[in-house]
């Protein structure tokens, strides 16, 4: 049962921001989005049990999230302002590829943050992670604001670099 509720949360999470992406265009409130989101991860946890693990999971939930979004327009008929299914259909597979995207493009960062040195991933972490004001990353390191500043835009430049070169080599087209 853990082993199916651990793949659920993995896959659930990766797609996530998709769903509420297709969730928002549908309903254009994010309130309401938000709300649906939950409804629609309820069903899918529930459903789980049915989906086929060989299949990509983002067009499943699609397919989920499509009927909770017409229940939902059913259930408050015409008072709500609403985005015709067949529109949301033809966003899908946009957002399919988004997501695609912007999971490979996670991965290479995540792979570039952690080939960095320890000082540097926790310089990353405190601003990033933990919000602390670079004031604040100036007094603990004992450097100038200017110095720290100027580590940051420099790290961020070559996590940049370093994020679109694996990119490259993972590119089907790069060999």
């Amino acid at each position: 049962m853990d082993d199916l509720h651990t793949r659920f949360l993995r896959l659930h999470m990766a797609h996530q921001r998709a769903l509420f992406g297709f969730l928002l265009a549908a309903v254009r409130e994010p309130s309401t989005a938000e709300d649906l989101l939950q409804e629609v991860t309820l069903v899918l946890w529930k459903k789980f049990g049915e989906f086929r693990q060989d299949a990509p999971y983002l067009p499943w939930a699609f397919g989920i999230a499509r009927r909770e979004v017409a229940q939902h327009f059913r259930d408050r008929g015409r008072g709500e302002r609403c985005v015709p299914l067949e529109i949301l259909d033809q966003v899908t597979p946009v957002l399919e590829q988004e997501d695609e995207r912007l999971a490979s493009e996670r991965g290479a960062l995540a792979a570039c943050i952690e080939s960095l040195p320890d000082p540097l991933r926790d310089l990353l972490r405190l601003r990033y992670e933990e919000g602390t004001p670079l004031r604040d990353l100036s007094a603990r390191l004992g450097q100038s604001l200017a110095a720290i500043n100027m580590r940051i835009v420099r790290l961020r430049r070559a996590l940049l670099d370093c994020t679109r070169r694996r990119l490259a080599e993972e590119a089907p087209d790069a060999g």
